[in-house]
């Protein structure tokens, strides 16, 4: 940690030499406006030793330019309250605000929400920000945080190392910044997963001698050979991290033992630019001379680098003692480079036409020319980071993603169609906001509803999504229509039991008789009960009288109507097992059978369900939907289908019992026993509950009479089931 300096003079002295300038103005403006923002407040020499380690980090292991320091001391030295953009890019320019509004940005994640949406936070983290450099700079916090929490509360340690494990070490990786995403692997791995680490770092200490002994005798041929060929280059061997380790050990299943490659050896070349592949391959040969390689470990990324700009020749040989050793060469470029990653890499690499395609120009313009650097805009064209979507918070913490552009209205669809039909505005970073207000990335958002709220028609001009439109359509139709769908049902069944083809040229003609624009208004009409069903039937048979008419000159659909089907069954279904044309079945809240008193009832989407008249739901429908309700009768004279019916039993749990049960169904009554389940009580009783087929209620009465005669039974019931 940064020394506990005492004054403001000490602490723009040592923010001097780390910038190492003899004098700065800007700096010393910026450390009195800090002091009199907190009121000369003593915690304030707190933060800035937090202002001046994260600053040391940036210039020294980020590469970024000396002025990042007042960013970080107005971030680190100012509570969240007092920090006014405006104020600051008067006083500091805009480059310095857009770095500061970039870190108020970055949002405080909570550590159960990051482990379900890990990628999204992520992708949230590189987006949110007009300026990336706020990015490296928050990296460079946790980095910070991680090198200090040894110094925390043990209750403190665990749930930012996870956080720092899972979310700013994976992007310090995305970013190139390999050293800093090892060195928090590593702490982090120190606090998660403790004794694992001083298992693994005990055995490194224990083998140190022996490690460094062999890499002495490993290397000290080598070396005498690329004198010889007049090769000026850097040999040295290094221990693997802690974390590297631990993921080897996992991912092979193998002890700490049986992981061979727990050091590299690294050649680095002094070569110059045109001659890096010609000298690395030299070397290359010259080792694999002398040691023996595995051809199938040979890794060339020097002809083809990686995405990040990581270029190197990695192979594997044989060493003393037949030990597997890996050889990594590359040159000084290469190495600062494959330290650093982007900070480095953009460093050697001229600007070329095209190259604004990676998705990284915004930081490699941040390295490369941080002086120059203003307002990044959001330029899908110009780079990959920035893409058209958008991250927000829920008031539970939870992200949620959606498309640049879209309003506060698509979100509320998107969670829920309730939502979105009864949302009424939005709370959106504690201000009240109006469904049209289009959102933006790292939004805070709480959706307002209404009871009384309705989908109205200009709402698909304030959506932008195709999913929202969609369900808003949907919703204006069911409220224009709202009962057009059981009036479709109603018609259908009506129409069964006056045998009336039910097609589109009956409903059509019949719509056009009763004065309706279209099918969907009759439908409307008489799912609402604005219409009388008994009207039917003297309605076609007055659109038959005028086919009639018409016949010499068209032929026209035969609607047949008997008189002796719609006098005995206007009233009722008729229920029974070859009936075609009718779409039913049996409610399984009562599961009735034939001989039970019963009505039918017209659903939605699922047809005509038949119930008891003594249904505990009968009640509440028929008052509720009367005009839903429909008379139905068993037809005694047809052979009817095996109906289920369910019997509850109990008696004394005695041998046998179970056994005389299943024979009387089976074999003296001839059914299908479709299960049987039996339950112990106290006082050496049973319940049970029996499941089989009967053709009628009588064949029911008739067996659970029957059981009722078994000298251990107690009770036999019909249950709905």
């Amino acid at each position: 940690m940064a020394r506990n300096y005492k004054n403001i003079e000490n602490i723009h002295q040592a923010f001097l030499k780390l910038v190492k300038q003899e004098n700065s103005e800007i700096l010393k403006t910026c450390l009195q406006y800090v002091e009199i923002q907190n009121n000369n407040n003593e915690e304030l020499l707190l933060e800035l030793n937090k202002s001046f380690a994260v600053s040391k980090i940036c210039i020294n292991e980020i590469n970024l330019d000396r002025t990042i320091s007042i960013a970080c001391i107005l971030n680190y030295s100012l509570p969240r309250t007092l920090i006014k953009i405006d104020e600051i890019q008067e006083k500091f320019g805009a480059r310095i605000a857009n770095m500061i509004l970039g870190l108020t940005k970055i949002p405080d994640i909570q550590l159960n929400k990051l482990n379900i949406q890990t990628e999204n936070f992520i992708k949230l983290i590189l987006t949110i920000s007009p300026d990336i450099t706020s990015i490296l700079i928050k990296l460079a916090e946790m980095l910070h945080l991680l090198r200090e929490l040894k110094n925390e509360e043990e209750e403190k340690q665990f749930p930012i190392a996870s956080v720092i494990s899972t979310l700013y070490a994976p992007i310090a990786h995305r970013l190139g910044l390999y050293a800093i995403k090892t060195e928090m692997e590593d702490l982090s791995m120190k606090y998660l997963h403790a004794e694992i680490y001083k298992e693994i770092a005990k055995k490194l200490e224990k083998t140190k001698d022996n490690r460094n002994s062999y890499i002495k005798s490993f290397i000290a041929p080598l070396k005498k050979e690329l004198e010889k060929h007049k090769i000026n280059c850097e040999i040295k061997g290094r221990p693997k991290s802690i974390h590297s380790i631990w993921n080897k050990m996992r991912t092979q299943g193998v002890d700490f033992e049986e992981v061979y490659d727990k050091f590299a050896i690294r050649v680095i070349i002094d070569s110059k630019p045109e001659n890096e592949k010609t000298d690395c391959w030299r070397v290359y040969s010259i080792i694999t001379d002398w040691y023996k390689p595995n051809p199938h470990r040979l890794r060339d990324w020097i002809s083809s680098p990686k995405s990040s700009g990581y270029e190197s020749l990695h192979t594997t040989v044989i060493g003393p003692e037949q030990r597997w050793v890996e050889v990594q060469i590359r040159t000084f470029r290469m190495d600062e480079i494959a330290e650093k990653g982007h900070a480095a890499h953009w460093k050697y690499k001229e600007k070329k036409e095209g190259s604004g395609a990676d998705w990284l120009v915004e930081m490699r313009e941040a390295l490369e020319k941080p002086t120059q650097l203003t307002d990044i805009e959001h330029d899908k064209n110009k780079a990959l980071l920035y893409t058209d979507e958008i991250f927000l918070f829920t008031p539970d913490g939870d992200l949620r993603k959606l498309r640049a552009g879209h309003t506060v209205l698509d979100f509320a669809f998107s969670i829920h169609s309730d939502i979105g039909e009864t949302c009424t505005g939005a709370i959106v970073n504690d201000k009240i906001v109006s469904l049209k207000h289009c959102l933006k990335n790292g939004d805070h958002i709480k959706i307002l509803t209404s009871k009384t709220q309705k989908p109205r028609y200009e709402w698909l001009e304030i959506v932008k999504s195709q999913r929202a439109k969609s369900k808003i359509k949907r919703a204006l139709k069911s409220i224009d229509y709202k009962d057009s769908d059981i009036g479709k049902d109603i018609l259908k069944h009506k129409l069964s039991q006056l045998k009336i083809i039910f097609n589109d040229v009956n409903i059509n003609n019949l719509a056009e008789q009763l004065g309706y624009k279209s099918s969907v208004d009759l439908y409307q009409a008489v799912g609402s009960g604005k219409f009388e069903l008994n009207k039917i039937k003297k309605a076609f048979a007055e659109i038959s009288d005028e086919t009639d008419k018409q016949k010499e000159n068209k032929k026209a659909q035969t609607i047949e109507i008997s008189e002796d089907t719609l006098i005995t069954s206007t009233d009722f279904l008729i229920i029974e097992n070859n009936l075609q044309t009718i779409d039913y079945q049996l409610a399984k809240c009562c599961n009735p059978i034939p001989g039970d008193d019963i009505f039918g009832f017209v659903t939605v989407s699922k047809g005509t369900k038949i119930h008891k008249r003594n249904c505990s739901n009968a009640k509440d429908m028929i008052s509720r939907y009367p005009y839903r309700v429909i008379g139905a009768k068993w037809n005694t004279k047809s052979e009817m289908s095996k109906f289920m019916a369910h019997i509850r039993i109990t008696g004394r749990d005695n041998i046998g019992v179970t056994n005389s049960i299943t024979e009387i169904i089976s074999k003296e009554f001839k059914l299908n026993l479709r299960g049987i389940t039996i339950h112990p009580r106290k006082d050496n009783q049973f319940e049970g509950v029996i499941v089989t087929t009967v053709n009628s209620k009588k064949q029911l009465d008739d067996l659970i009479n029957r059981l009722r005669r078994i000298e251990d039974i107690m009770s036999v019931t019909r249950i709905s089931k």
